[in-house]
């Protein structure tokens, strides 16, 4: 059976079914059939106070900002466990990576703090408020203690890129590391 002969049962669904196929259609891509969906669902109105698509939008802000700062703390905390588990170039190279992780963390958490300002929101309402705040203040403190500075991240990538060069001979145009191959940084 095609979309368009199904389309026409589209009205017969329930808000979970449909949904369900609205999410199945976006991730095909298939836009014709999501709108499909979309135009077939029965409209309701909702009466809210005014403070209410503000509050949603906050919401999802601050929960797309909560899951990356984790997502980033986590790999601030795993490249750090595994420095300190090596030893010689392996764990300078990992305490590199964690502070260029750790950068946008804190840029992250500094422009979350400007734009709450600017909306005269308390900050540290949501990250009190929210799953992962003893998480988000061990890796505050990292991040007080090791910098995570632009500036650190830029030198440390900088290091990093021309150590590279160096090892690989990148400079001299033949693209060979010093055992005739290519080397990571």
């Amino acid at each position: 059976m095609t979309s368009a002969k199904l389309s026409k049962h589209y009205g017969a669904l329930g808000p979970a079914e449909r949904l369900a196929l609205v999410l199945a259609a976006g991730a095909r891509n298939d836009d014709v059939e999501r709108e499909r969906l979309m135009g077939s669902a029965p409209r309701v109105t909702w009466q809210v106070p005014d403070t209410f698509g503000r509050a949603l939008t906050l919401l999802v802000m601050s929960s797309q900002h909560r899951m990356k700062v984790l997502e980033l703390a986590a790999l601030v905390f795993r490249t750090r466990a595994l420095a300190t588990e090596m030893t010689g170039t392996s764990a300078e190279r990992l305490e590199c990576v964690a502070v260029v992780y750790g950068y946008p963390f804190r840029a992250r958490r500094d422009g979350w703090a400007r734009f709450c300002a600017a909306e005269q929101l308390d900050a540290t309402v949501c990250e009190r408020a929210s799953p992962g705040a003893d998480v988000l203040k061990l890796v505050h403190q990292e991040a007080a203690a090791f910098g995570f500075t632009e500036a650190q991240a830029r030198v440390l990538i900088r290091q990093r890129r021309d150590r590279f060069r160096r090892d690989t001979h990148c400079g001299d145009g033949s693209g060979a590391g010093a055992q005739g191959g290519l080397s990571h940084p």
